[in-house]
């Protein structure tokens, strides 16, 4: 690929990425978009206000929610969100900070070094740059060092703050039923009493100072699926009786609900990010010739699509128009979304690959990759402050994740310098080389034993001081009632609806006299 071309790739993506900019700043101001750009405000009634007549200023595009989003605390996002969505904007930190220094060294340094050179018999002519190809600025182009100690201090430092998040984040938050909670398996029943007897009798005989109460948990799959059916078709019944036009109440049996395919989003990126690394470990000695293919993609599918997919939310934009004129005023069946770490995760980490391994071989991905990082900051913090709702919390136990795959990142960049310095017959330059992925692995070893137990269990220290604490807690006594039930089986648990006291509560068949 030739300049040109790849200019004109980022002239036509960047375009688009100020047509959605656009469209979103003046769609999210609509009234009937809350549902999709600011479902968190629906759900905590704070939008109702926008909803009072016609306002000229909708339709002008502003730029106030990139303000917005920047404004925020971390300790407001975490006291908004969770612990989760911390760490995972920390990702993007961290990669700002590691492209920002391979930046200035690739760019100034390594940048001119790679297009002076004349392994490619390129002549050196600044008036025809556009027409050049891009191997002249990647090593390529070299006729005959690593970063590898910024991104270990790097890694170290955010492994130990992300630590210290997860102490504070555990000391402040209230007891939950997980913490005083164990799954027995396998449980030998005597002839003459049920499971349930067998556990009874021997916890309290064996732990009679910490045994509260126990569940019996059985496969009800069956029975779950009968329930939701119930839950489902008592909301339905429950709306069209407070219909008014009869014509109205087979709305939902239209084609809506089977319109288009559901798509699982992992296995897709899964299935491009194997489609990618298979590329990376066996394409390694023409690896620098990919440099022009990976500077699209993120173009494309960093830019472009984290604004169409997530900001604009083109999907949800979609489906909310079709369903409108076939939707009530209230919906009982609105939630609001979590956010899709499974999948956006390991989009951030495969970009960080690239940025990794292409430091020394095509510098010129470096730019692309500090704007994708810029943009995913912004946009990730706006969704996370109105859009994504927490679904669960782990206390961001997948940073060891992120970790690793840095360290998996450093390791394959050093094997491919290696090569490359090997096929260049730099002999010095390849055996000075070889130590940094055995000093990485080592680096990668104190962390493993110095964060990673952190990640997967408290201290007992920690435990204690807790315990004590909680003990104290005038509430305590509220939460070991609602323990007992915290672990029941929902399909077991009692259903109870509010009877209605309108005429369509009669029977639809009427006594004969």
């Amino acid at each position: 690929m030739i300049v040109w071309a790849l200019l004109t790739s980022v002239g036509i993506n960047l375009g688009l990425c100020l047509l959605f900019f656009t469209l979103y700043s003046v769609l999210r101001k609509q009234p009937s978009n809350l549902e999709v750009y600011a479902p968190r405000l629906v759900a905590a009634k704070e939008g109702s206000e926008q909803k009072n007549g016609f306002n000229f200023e909708r339709l002008l595009p502003t730029a106030g929610w990139v303000k917005r989003a920047w404004q925020p605390s971390e300790d407001e996002l975490l006291s908004v969100s969770s612990l989760d969505a911390v760490v995972f904007i920390r990702i993007f930190i961290f990669s700002l900070r590691v492209f920002g220094f391979a930046g200035i060294v690739g760019v100034l340094i390594l940048l001119p070094i790679n297009y002076l050179g004349n392994q490619l018999d390129v002549d050196f002519d600044f008036s025809d740059l556009p027409n050049k190809s891009l191997d002249s600025f990647s090593i390529s182009n070299v006729n005959d060092g690593s970063k590898c100690g910024v991104v270990c201090y790097l890694l170290h430092y955010e492994y130990g703050y992300i630590s210290s998040k997860r102490y504070a984040h555990y000391y402040s938050s209230k007891p939950q039923p997980h913490q005083f909670t164990i799954l027995v398996r396998g449980i030998p029943v005597s002839s003459g009493s049920s499971c349930s007897e067998t556990v009874e009798r021997f916890f309290t005989e064996y732990y009679p100072s910490t045994y509260l109460s126990h569940a019996v948990v059985r496969r009800t799959n069956e029975l779950q699926r009968l329930t939701s059916d119930a839950e489902k078709l008592y909301r339905r019944l429950v709306h069209l009786k407070s219909e008014t036009k009869p014509q109205q109440r087979s709305r939902r049996d239209g084609f809506c609900g089977l319109f288009g395919r559901k798509v699982d989003v992992l296995d897709q990126y899964g299935k491009k990010l194997e489609n990618l690394e298979d590329n990376v470990r066996m394409e390694q000695l023409s690896v620098a010739g990919k440099a022009s293919f990976f500077i699209a993609y993120v173009v494309t599918s960093g830019w472009t699509s984290l604004l169409s997919s997530e900001l604009f939310r083109l999907l949800p934009l979609i489906s909310s128009i079709i369903k409108r004129p076939f939707s009530g005023k209230d919906d009982d069946e609105f939630e609001v979304p979590s956010i899709p770490y499974h999948s956006d995760i390991p989009k951030v980490l495969f970009f960080g690959l690239l940025g990794i391994t292409y430091f020394f071989l095509a510098p010129l991905i470096l730019p692309f990759l500090l704007v994708y990082c810029c943009l995913g900051y912004i946009i990730y913090r706006n969704q996370l402050l109105n859009v994504y709702a927490p679904k669960y919390e782990t206390g961001g136990r997948f940073w060891p994740t992120v970790h690793n795959s840095t360290i998996f990142s450093l390791v394959l960049m050093h094997v491919i310098a290696i090569g490359i310095f090997g096929l260049k017959k730099l002999s010095l330059a390849s055996s000075l080389t070889v130590p940094l992925p055995i000093l990485t692995l080592l680096f990668n070893e104190y962390c493993r034993k110095r964060f990673l137990p952190i990640f997967k269990d408290y201290p007992v220290e920690c435990l204690i001081k807790k315990d004590r604490e909680d003990q104290n807690d005038p509430t305590i006594a509220v939460f070991y009632d609602k323990l007992r039930t915290a672990y029941k089986d929902p399909a077991l648990m009692p259903k109870r609806h509010p009877r209605s006291t309108d005429d369509h509560n009669s029977p639809l068949l009427q006594a004969g006299v």
